[in-house]
């Protein structure tokens, strides 16, 4: 190399806002400034790149479990609230009962809904995630069952089935008369 200088291969007009290297000699135009190494930058770029890649799954992983357990999060809660309503019959604990039963009925109907912004965003197989979203509103319906029967509404005895069952055939007949004289 005929110029030993560094510094001076480079020329910054800041009239125009370019820069561009200057060289004595036509052959050296493709100097880079010093401490540029071209190959660390897109090596580096690409760990960059693929760290993201890996926390943007991890995240996407992460809201999967979580829109998965949900249900089952919420069951204690509404065990809580059950027991609080009592056992008796009235409005707000039937009122209760049926949007513990009607939420999970709801949810079970739209789980592919539930889980399209994920599967969009490709993060694998979402069957085990589907799958614990359905037994967590399972067990909100049993929850709510448990619920009906110890309201005693659930028809889970003979006499709830009385009206079913045949009328027994008579055996014997007993006439009673008063004779008056």
């Amino acid at each position: 190399m005929a110029n030993t200088n560094v510094f001076s291969k480079w020329r910054l007009d800041l009239a125009s806002g370019e820069s561009r290297v200057t060289s004595k000699s036509t052959g050296d135009q493709s100097v880079n400034p010093p401490g540029y190494i071209a190959n660390i930058n897109v090596q580096a770029a690409s760990d960059e790149e693929h760290t993201q890649q890996q926390q943007q799954k991890h995240l996407l992983t992460k809201r999967a479990w979580d829109m998965a357990l949900a249900p089952a999060k919420s069951l204690p809660m509404n065990m809580f609230m059950m027991y609080m309503a009592g056992n008796t019959i009235s409005i707000f604990p039937i009122m209760m009962v049926a949007m513990m039963v009607w939420r999970p009925i709801k949810a079970l109907t739209a789980v592919n809904t539930t889980f399209k912004p994920l599967e969009e965003d490709n993060i694998g197989s979402l069957l085990l995630h589907k799958l614990v979203f359905i037994l967590g509103n399972l067990g909100a319906i049993a929850l709510a069952v448990y619920k009906i029967n110890g309201m005693g509404l659930l028809p889970n005895t003979d006499s709830d089935f009385l009206d079913f069952l045949p009328e027994p055939e008579r055996v014997h007949y007993a006439l009673s008369a008063d004779i008056l004289n």
